[in-house]
């Protein structure tokens, strides 16, 4: 062997026991220094858990935050750093704060979503088939995503939000034929409210965040045109118990884990809706008399 390439083997010998390790083409390969993340304060740490909470739906928009005091004990902080971290969130629209005191959860996107649509709707009939199709499309997949997705305690919210449905329409379905029955008029604005209610816990039980999120910012719209078409439906002399009565078919097959049999249940629910939800026709209007 060469001088030459007995001093690069030598100095490749010690390189290799002094570096351990090689990169590509055996280079010995080079290490930067670790820095560690710079500190967060203790308010940035309390935002980013409350921010991802609302992000993710574990705190509903409408939903109550606890008092401050038990909110820093709960999360074992101090009063002044909870403090700065719901400013924060406040001034970005994830919480506003309530009369009296403490906070809500904000729904940020209804005003931009919900609203003006609202008022397109109250100006042109045509947006009422709008917002049947755009149900069909969104939740023909929620559906589909809760039946494979949903939890025990997504079922037994499913249910308790069908159990409400079914008990404020047994409550009501008996004052429907008389004038200003306060029992018939819960039948249309209680029941169909409770229904809206229905379909929100069906979203959240696909743990899909973006549907969530995005059926809570046009609950509004929803919880609007289904009162329009109870009070069609009614109108037009349909069954109303079994538009009912559709929902527990569509808990079943969720709680089931059934996917087909709930789009198949939830395709006919809204089948039964466009078949009967024309021109709306107040029930509660006298006929018209005929001229002789």
């Amino acid at each position: 062997m060469s001088s030459l390439s007995s001093r690069f083997a030598s100095e490749s010998a010690n390189v290799s026991d002094s570096a351990g390790a090689t990169g590509p083409a055996g280079t010995v390969a080079s290490f930067a220094p670790v820095t560690p993340p710079p500190r967060l304060r203790l308010s940035d740490m309390v935002y980013e858990q409350l921010e991802t909470m609302v992000v993710e739906g574990r705190l509903a928009p409408g939903s109550a935050l606890p008092s401050e005091r038990d909110l820093a004990q709960q999360m074992g902080v101090s009063r002044p750093s909870l403090r700065e971290a719901l400013l924060r969130l406040e001034s970005r629209g994830l919480i506003v704060g309530r009369a009296g005191g403490g906070y809500l959860v904000a729904n940020a996107s209804q005003p931009l979503l919900a609203e003006p649509l609202s008022q397109l709707m109250s100006r042109h009939s045509k947006t009422v088939d709008d917002v049947l199709e755009m149900r069909e499309v969104l939740e023909a997949k929620a559906v589909e995503l809760a039946a494979q997705r949903a939890t025990p305690e997504d079922i037994a919210r499913l249910g308790q939000a069908l159990e409400a449905l079914e008990a404020a329409y047994a409550a009501g379905r008996d004052g429907l034929d008389g004038e200003g029955d306060a029992r018939g008029q819960s039948l249309l604005t209680r029941v169909p409210e409770l229904d809206a209610h229905f379909h929100l816990a069906l979203a959240e039980a696909t743990h899909n965040l973006v549907l969530v999120h995005l059926m809570h910012a046009i609950f509004e719209l929803l919880r609007g045109s289904v009162v329009d078409n109870y009070r069609a439906i009614v109108g037009h002399g349909a069954d109303l118990a079994e538009l009912v009565d559709q929902h527990r078919r569509i808990f079943n097959a969720v709680a089931s884990h059934d996917t087909a049999s709930a789009q198949r249940s939830l395709r006919e629910h809204l089948a039964f809706i466009r078949n009967n939800s024309g021109d709306p026709v107040d029930p509660r209007a006298e006929s018209p008399q005929k001229t002789v």
